[in-house]
């Protein structure tokens, strides 16, 4: 899909990306996996077995992390630790866990190549996936558990996944509730009315984002749900192989773009296995990025900050809190070609 002029833009939500062209099916590392409506749901699911059925009593959970998904975490069987860990580090610091803990890692923005946790007996591990589903480390895990929040990488309405690369038992697919069905429609229509809105329809801007937050807040409702149909039939047949190494290519062309910045410093992955979800720019100051951020805002780039720590539901060192204030997460995603990425350039580097 190509934008009308007038109404260019980068990042925020998905818009609807229009039918796939039919092919062959991928393989995927969540295959055996349940699908649900959200990441958040399949942490929701893990840890329900792990509790109940592995005998789980500790989760560790890494200092930076998205704290709207740490609050789903939260329930009275199962104390919450954190641990020193952050994008800065290409493995974390894991914590001195004891039998019955769990342990919560991360591949913050796609950028970790594989990492290989020593196993202690009695201690199992989750990895979360959601910036990069589909890489090397997520199919060649050997943790107990994964998730992913699929809807943050692919342009669905809903949609995540919990799988076991130990093979451990998985419950059955759960249903699709009532609320979700509702929420993945109103998410739908929001795509669609984006879709619509970029190539130059009538359509109210402020419509569609409404039917967005709308659905975002429903989706923060807890529960655990099945993924919805309409995002379920999308799933499987997306090429899900060629928008990822749209988005390499992509971040490739920004990071060369923008190597003469003085004020910031862009993360990069680890090798070249590895898909960055975005182009994270660390600048030099809070001050500094937050005038960046509402600049590129001006200029129609959104670019998010992954994640806010200033409240937390868990206590988070320092590190953590001074890159949650410093960082910018810039969308390189496949919905954009050449032409945006080098737009995208420019503004950002005329951006201070």
């Amino acid at each position: 899909m190509s934008m009308h002029p007038e109404r260019w833009e980068n990042g925020s939500d998905f818009h609807w990306p229009g039918l796939p062209t039919p092919g062959a099916v991928q393989a995927v590392p969540w295959s055996s996996g349940v699908l649900v409506s959200s990441g958040r749901d399949a942490l929701r699911l893990a840890l329900d077995i792990g509790v109940r059925k592995r005998g789980w009593r500790r989760l560790w959970v890494p200092e930076y992390y998205c704290q709207h998904v740490a609050a789903a975490l939260v329930r009275p069987d199962l104390e919450l630790l954190t641990y020193l860990d952050h994008p800065l580090r290409r493995a974390p610091d894991l914590p001195d866990a004891s039998p019955g803990d769990a342990v919560l890692v991360v591949n913050y923005f796609g950028l970790r190549d594989v990492v290989r946790i020593p196993r202690r007996e009695g201690v199992e591990i989750i990895e979360d996936h959601s910036h990069d589903p589909s890489s090397h480390w997520a199919a060649t895990s050997a943790a107990d558990f994964c998730v992913a929040s699929l809807r943050k990488t692919l342009p669905l309405s809903d949609g995540g996944v919990l799988w076991s690369p130990l093979g451990h038992a998985l419950p059955p697919a759960p249903l699709l509730t009532p609320q979700r069905a509702r929420i993945a429609a109103t998410k739908l229509a929001a795509m669609i009315l984006k879709a619509m809105y970029l190539d130059g329809h009538p359509v109210d801007k402020a419509t569609y984002r409404a039917l967005a937050l709308r659905g975002e807040k429903g989706l923060a409702v807890p529960s655990v749900s099945a993924i919805s149909d309409v995002a379920r039939g999308l799933l499987g047949s997306f090429p899900v192989g060629s928008w990822r190494r749209a988005r390499a290519v992509n971040h490739a062309l920004l990071v060369s773009l923008l190597a003469q910045l003085a004020w910031a410093r862009v993360l990069m992955p680890a090798d070249s296995t590895c898909v960055p979800f975005s182009c994270v720019l660390v600048l030099d100051s809070a001050e500094r990025r937050e005038r960046v951020r509402l600049r590129l805002i001006q200029e129609r780039v959104y670019p998010a900050v992954l994640w806010p720590l200033d409240r937390t539901i868990l206590p988070v060192g320092p590190t953590a809190r001074e890159l949650s204030r410093t960082m910018l997460s810039i969308h390189c995603d496949g919905r954009y070609g050449p032409q945006d990425i080098d737009r995208v350039a420019e503004i950002v580097n005329r951006a201070c």
